[in-house]
């Protein structure tokens, strides 16, 4: 493959940024859903109009116009205003359309972290690792596969196998399949009465 053309680059960072526009879920009553519990619903909440979505790599960006597949390789850092993704390469593939991005699977020391404020203005940070990471834009979903861990704030889930997978999605729904242990700290003042 050769090296992407700035040009090109920017051009594809543009559709991927206009892609990653979602539409948020609702519930039956037609209501936004609240924040989840897995800290990771925000990949899923609306973007500002003016977001930007950056990459950098330290080795090599390529572009298959054919195949419409872009590859990241070397320390790659994906800065969104909504999550930050490192990981040691990241493969991306259009839709057919070339109007949106169809799968980012990244993978390599895989770190995906994301803030979210709620309406207190209390933050929370949620911070995914995987050895393989796949996001598909239209479900919304996160699937974290080689020893995957998440943790929000005191609470912590860890595969205790390699071939554990951990699913999340917009909603803030999470599914573990495999071996895993759950830690949730218990951050009360003990012996504060009710």
């Amino acid at each position: 493959m050769t090296k992407i053309h700035p040009l090109i680059a920017l051009l594809f960072l543009g559709i991927c940024a206009a892609n990653a526009q979602q539409t948020p879920s609702m519930n039956g009553g037609g209501k936004q859903d609240s924040a989840a519990s897995n800290g990771f619903a925000g990949l899923g909440k609306d973007r500002p109009a003016d977001a930007k979505t950056e990459i950098t790599a330290n080795k090599e960006a390529s572009f298959d116009n054919a195949a419409s597949v872009a590859e990241f390789t070397g320390n790659v850092i994906v800065r969104d205003p909504q999550f930050t993704l490192t990981c040691d390469r990241l493969k991306v593939t259009l839709s057919k359309t070339r109007k949106g991005m169809e799968l980012a699977e990244a993978s390599g020391n895989v770190v995906i972290v994301q803030e979210n404020t709620d309406k207190g203005g209390q933050t929370s940070k949620a911070i995914g690792r995987a050895g393989f990471a796949t996001y598909v834009p239209a479900t919304g979903e996160v699937v974290l596969k080689g020893w995957p861990s998440v943790q929000q704030g005191m609470n912590n889930q860890v595969a205790t196998e390699e071939g554990t997978v951990m699913i999340l999605n917009r909603s803030g729904k999470s599914q573990t399949k495999g071996a895993s242990k759950t830690v949730i700290s218990d951050t009360s003042e003990a012996g504060a009465s009710k």
